[in-house]
């Protein structure tokens, strides 16, 4: 498996979260070896979940200076 953000290798890891406080202490996930990204089933999930719904407009307002005419 490649990694998505540096194209490195990834290898099967184990994890241990003792923060997380819905009860899971450990996962199995993947981790890249050159810059360490963390893919793990909740990740995956995420990103069906951003590629499924619809598309944000990226459009911004941009204020406008009103300048003096003497400036």
């Amino acid at each position: 498996m490649r990694c998505q953000r540096c194209h490195g290798f990834m290898i099967s890891d184990h994890f241990v979260d003792t923060l997380n406080v819905s009860g899971e202490m450990d996962f199995k996930g993947w981790r890249c070896l050159n810059c360490g990204d963390i893919i793990d089933p909740v990740i995956v999930r995420h990103h069906q979940v951003a590629a499924s719904a619809p598309a944000k407009s990226r459009r911004r307002w941009w204020g406008v200076a009103l300048m003096h005419p003497g400036w």
